[in-house]
């Protein structure tokens, strides 16, 4: 259908009707919309908002798109983060008390014999606590997300807290005229018995109970934050 008229042997342009121009109009919205769409799709162009990461090829970025599209990317970091969170739980304790008494008299000079009427006599009453707990700054992770595992290593030497306080010390002391009790006597018993009972923990294995419940706090812990990786504990990690 022309859109034109001849008068006189001239062309005059027919003037569009209001439907006519309308509908061209609607024509050009929806051509343009298509155009966006297609852009949108094919380069993936945002003309409504800014990139939230600058750097598309920075470690950041990249974490970023992964938790985008697959959720929560493990990695070391968080994973340390994570141990932080719970290192109190992962000091194992243990506690002791006893009563010992201590018996000194003089002796008669290059024999074994005591000296009548020279003895004098401690008695003490304890409790104490040994902490074993672990520098969570040596602990070296790794994280494997293709097979869905976290390694971990442990320190090698837990550090170990063996608290007597004085509060719960009681002394009686019967003491000697003759061979007094001596000002540091208390103080040196206490330290022997100090290391007698934490010698005693270690030959009762306090060492790998401290390692069990560490083990057993830290898949607790991650297996709420990360249940579809297994925790594996290793001898080394390669870094």
């Amino acid at each position: 259908m022309r859109d034109y008229d001849v008068i006189n042997g001239v062309r005059v342009p027919r003037k569009k009707s209001f439907f006519r121009r309308a509908g061209n109009f609607l024509v050009g919205v929806l051509a343009g919309v298509g155009v966006l769409a297609i852009a949108i799709m094919v380069l993936g162009w945002n003309p409504f908002g800014s990139s939230k990461v600058k750097n598309s090829g920075s470690r950041e970025a990249i974490i970023a798109e992964e938790e985008k599209f697959h959720g929560i990317i493990v990695t070391n970091e968080n994973v340390m983060s994570q141990l932080n969170e719970i290192s109190e739980l992962m000091t194992y304790s243990q506690e002791y008390a006893g009563r010992v008494s201590v018996v000194d008299s003089i002796q008669v000079p290059y024999t074994d014999m005591d000296i009548w009427g020279t003895q004098h006599e401690i008695e003490i009453l304890y409790s104490g606590t040994i902490k074993v707990g672990y520098d969570l700054r040596q602990v070296k992770t790794v994280v494997n997300n293709q097979k869905k595992e976290i390694y971990i290593q442990l320190p090698k030497n837990p550090i170990v807290d063996n608290n007597l306080p004085q509060e719960n010390v009681t002394c009686v002391q019967d003491n000697n005229l003759f061979n007094p009790i001596r000002a540091d006597e208390v103080s040196v018993r206490l330290s022997e018995i100090k290391a007698q009972q934490l010698q005693a923990a270690i030959d009762n294995g306090i060492y790998e109970k401290a390692e069990e419940h560490m083990k057993e706090i830290i898949i607790k812990a991650l297996a709420k934050i990360h249940s579809e990786y297994k925790v594996v504990f290793v001898d080394s990690v390669a870094l």
